[in-house]
Parts: C-alpha cells; structure tokens; sequence
C-alpha cells in the first residue's frame, strides 16, 4: 500500500520552495545542443486504402470547380431571363385579351343603345300631329315695288376708267394703232378693236390723236406728237 500524500496547502507550498532552491542554488548550467534525425517512417497501404494521384492531377479538380460554377451561375442567369420574359409575354396578352374584351362590351353595348333611340325616333314620328283648334287668319301684307328710273340704274351701274391716249404709230389714211392707258394697264389697239373692257373702240388714227367710239358717240383724244 502506497503512503497517502498530504494535501495540506502548507505542504506544497513548502514544496515547491524547495524546488525553487534545488533549480537556482546549482549555478548556471549550458545546454548542449542535440542533433535530432527525422526518418520518414512509409507505412504500409492497408488493403481497403485507395491509392494516392500525382500532385499534377490533384490540381485539376481544383481548376475545373470554378468553370463549373461560371456555367450553372451562367445557366441560373439564362434561366431568370426567360422567365422574366416568358412572364411579360403573358402579361401583354392578358392586356390585350382584356382591352379585346372591353372593346367588345362597349360595341355591344352601343348596339344595345341604338336600336332603342331608332324605336324612340320611330314612334315619335308616327305619332299624329295635333292640329290647332282654331286657324288663325293671316292678313295679306302689301309690299310696295319701286322699279328704278335709268338714270338711276345707269348711275348705280360701276364706272369704267375711260381710256388714256399715251401715244399713236400713224401710218397714213387713217390706219395705225394707238397705245392707251387703262387704269393700270398699258394696251394697244388698231382701227375697229376694242380697247380693253372699256367699251370703247378705236376708230381711226390721226398724226395727232385718235378716235374713238361707244354706243354712237365719237371722242377724239390728243397727244403731244405723233410717234
């Protein structure tokens, strides 16, 4: 039977001081270096152990692990995407089916309208007129009617600008032609031509001057010299 050892504080404490006196009474001591030797010790594979890749091959898993993850990222995104808009397909023929559908009601509803405001026209228009008890007699009303004097008329008819002798290209015998000023127009007549929408003609043409002609009545007309 091995001796009990005391477990009073006391105890080890009186212990340990005199460790501490047996380590620093002995002076300095030198540690010797020790060359230690580490031989790689192979164990033998086990039989159910797999035997171990080159290190060349062990880095390709390695490699191929984030191409892997770019093409299935690649595919999730390609996937959203489709749905995305495989969804907003299905939203704008929603849209349009129910725009269809409105139009519609509005459609039938209007012809629902029409038929009912033709039968509406259609009675009021076959219901009879009802004609007044009593006709009131109207009194012939008079209208005096002035016929206008010819002097007036003549005077309310526009006036023409009377032509203006500018000059004359005499030729001898009463032929030529005359070159006259109409409001503001220039135009040229010969003997027996009308000379714009004056009513007057030329008659005939004199070194001097020029005749000229409406409903009968001759005008001569002067410059200061012949052409």
């Amino acid at each position: 039977m091995s001796p009990r050892l005391s477990t009073s504080r006391a105890y080890w404490n009186l212990r340990a001081e005199q460790v501490m006196d047996r380590v620093f009474s002995g002076g300095e001591r030198t540690l010797d270096a020790v060359q230690v030797q580490v031989s790689e010790v192979n164990a033998p594979p086990s039989a159910g152990a797999t035997p171990k890749t080159p290190k060349s091959k062990d880095t390709q898993p390695s490699s191929r692990v984030p191409i892997s993850l770019l093409v299935l990222t690649l595919m999730g995104v390609l996937g959203t995407l489709t749905l995305g808009l495989q969804w907003w397909n299905a939203q704008q023929a929603l849209q349009k089916e129910r725009n269809l559908a409105l139009i519609e009601k509005l459609r039938q509803r209007a012809l629902e309208t029409q038929p009912a405001d033709a039968t509406t026209a259609v009675q009021e228009a076959q219901e009879p007129i009802q004609a007044p008890s009593t006709i009131q007699q109207l009194e012939p009303v008079t209208i005096p009617i002035r016929s206008q004097s010819p002097p007036e008329a003549a005077a309310l008819a526009p006036a023409t600008p009377e032509p203006l002798l500018v000059g004359v290209v005499h030729s001898g015998g009463g032929q030529g032609s005359a070159i006259f000023q109409l409001g503001d127009q220039s135009l040229s007549a010969a003997p027996g031509e009308s000379i714009g929408n004056s009513g007057w003609s030329l008659r005939s043409v004199t070194a001097n001057g020029a005749v000229i002609e409406r409903g009968g009545s001759l005008r001569s007309l002067s410059v200061g010299g012949a052409f």
